[in-house]
C-alpha cells in the first residue's frame, strides 16, 4: 500500500518514537499472517500507540481490520459531500483542535449545534469522530488524544437516537483497534441525560476506558477548567480560549475532510482486500 500520509516513517523513527527494526518485524509478520501490506507510516502509528510492544501491535492491527470490516456503517463511504455527512456536520460541531497540548497531545472537540433530536444521526456522527482521527494523524502524528465533549443542548429525546449495535462496534474499535490511545475524555455540562446514556453503554466498556471519563457539571467555571485540565491556548473562544470560534473550527474540519477524500478511498480499498481474502483465515 502506498502511503497517503504527509509525514515519513523515517521522521518518527528519527525522533526515537519507534525503530526500523520494529517496523520491519511488523512488515514481515503481515506477510506471514496473510494480512494486507500497510504503509510504514501506518505501521509506526500502530507501534507508537502500543508503546512498541510487538504482540500488542499485532493484536491491534488484527482488530483494526476485523472491526472495520464488520462495521461498514462506521468506516465506509467517508465522503464529506455525501448528503448524510453534510447534514451531520450541520447538526454537530467537531474539530481537531489546531494547537496541541504539551507532549504532542491532540484535542478532539464535539458539540451539538442543532438540538432537535430528529436531526441527529448518531451513527453518522460516530463515523465523523473516526474521520477526525485521520485528520489528526495524517501530517503530525500525536502521542495521544483528549476528547472534549460538550453536552449542552442534549436532552432525553436524544437517547432515542442511540443504536446499540453501532455503539458496541464504536467502543470496541476505540478499545482494541484504534492506532492511538485516549488520554482523557472530558465531558462538559453533564446532566441526568449524560449519566443515563452512560448507564446504557457502559456494558460495552472496559474499566480502563471508564476510568478516563471525567464529567464536569454546568456550574464549573472555565477558569477552573483552564487551570486544572486544558489551557485557554488550546480552546475556542466560546470556552474562554484564544482560538477561533467553534463554527470557524468546524468549517476548517469540513475542508480537511474534503482534502482527505483520496486518503479515505485508498484506505477503504485496502480494507476491501482484507474482507475478500483474509477474514475467514483469521476470524
Amino acid at each position: 500500500m502506498s502511503s497517503n500520509y504527509q509525514f515519513k516513517a523515517k521522521t518518527i523513527i528519527g525522533e526515537g518514537r519507534t525503530t526500523q527494526t520494529a517496523v520491519d518485524e511488523i512488515k514481515n509478520w503481515l506477510m506471514e499472517a496473510c494480512l494486507p501490506q500497510i504503509s510504514e507510516e501506518l505501521t509506526v502509528l500502530f507501534l507508537t500507540s502500543c508503546k512498541n510492544d510487538i504482540a500488542a501491535t499485532q493484536c491491534t492491527i488484527k482488530a483494526y481490520f476485523r472491526i472495520k470490516s464488520d462495521a461498514p456503517e462506521l468506516f465506509n463511504d467517508r465522503d464529506i459531500d455525501r448528503e448524510d455527512l453534510t447534514k451531520a456536520m450541520k447538526t454537530i460541531i467537531c474539530s481537531s483542535i489546531p494547537v496541541r497540548m504539551p507532549n504532542n497531545i491532540v484535542i478532539h472537540f464535539f458539540k451539538l449545534t442543532d438540538t432537535n433530536y430528529r436531526n441527529l444521526n448518531l451513527v453518522v456522527s460516530m463515523k465523523l469522530a473516526f474521520m477526525l482521527l485521520d485528520v489528526s494523524q495524517r501530517s503530525n502524528p500525536p502521542e495521544q488524544v483528549i476528547v472534549l465533549l460538550d453536552m449542552k443542548g442534549v436532552n432525553l429525546m436524544h437517547l432515542t437516537c442511540m443504536r446499540m449495535g453501532a455503539i458496541k462496534k464504536f467502543i470496541e474499535f476505540v478499545q482494541e483497534g484504534m492506532p492511538i490511545k485516549i488520554q482523557m475524555i472530558h465531558v462538559l455540562n453533564t446532566n441526568y441525560v449524560f449519566h443515563k446514556g452512560l448507564d446504557l453503554i457502559k456494558i460495552f466498556m472496559k474499566n480502563e476506558l471508564m476510568a478516563l471519563i471525567k464529567p464536569h457539571p454546568p456550574s464549573m467555571s472555565m477558569e477552573e477548567f483552564h487551570r486544572e485540565w486544558i489551557p485557554a491556548s488550546c480552546l475556542p473562544e466560546e470556552y474562554g480560549g484564544i482560538l477561533s470560534s467553534v463554527e470557524k473550527l468546524n468549517q476548517k474540519t469540513i475542508e480537511q475532510f474534503r482534502e482527505l477524500k483520496p486518503f479515505f478511498e485508498a484506505e477503504q480499498k485496502l480494507r476491501s482486500q482484507y474482507k475478500r481474502n483474509y477474514s475467514k483465515k483469521w476470524f
